[in-house]
């Protein structure tokens, strides 16, 4: 990378801190909402819900003012909560297709992208594949 790309990376980064805004949803219950279980395999997924919902810097109380909506499921949980339930993606993909329903009821801003600035977290193996589930709701909402 060249000295003068390097120098605008470093620009563009500073600017994304000084200026990005996220919105934390408040619906959906515990334990698959907002309930972080930073420890075991899947801790990287509780540690972002953690900070993230402690967050001074990024987050906002106002959603009119966010760049960025993240959704705190626990996918760890839900998928425990889910118990037999669960078989494959496809009956997360359905769970998360509620939330989606509920937000997209109550906010606009869901609407207003088809979920494209909408963001969740989740470090499983099988995530590729419930990413195509992901995908299509948003393709259904626009």
């Amino acid at each position: 990378m060249s000295r003068f790309s390097m120098c605008c990376l470093f620009r563009s980064y500073d600017l994304m801190e000084r200026k990005l805004k996220i919105y934390v949803y408040k619906e959906g219950g515990k334990p698959i909402f907002h309930t972080p279980m930073p420890r075991g395999i899947y801790a990287s997924e509780g540690w972002f819900m953690k900070l993230m919902e402690s967050n001074k810097k990024f987050v906002v109380k106002d959603p009119r003012k966010a760049h960025l909506f993240y959704i705190p499921i626990s996918i760890k949980a839900l998928r425990s909560s889910l118990g037999l339930d669960f078989q494959t993606p496809k009956s997360l993909a359905d769970h998360l297709k509620e939330y989606v329903d509920l937000i997209a009821g109550k906010y606009k801003f869901w609407n207003r992208t088809g979920g494209a600035d909408h963001f969740l977290v989740a470090c499983h193996d099988w995530v590729l594949s419930f990413s195509f589930f992901l995908s299509f709701f948003c393709i259904i909402y626009q």
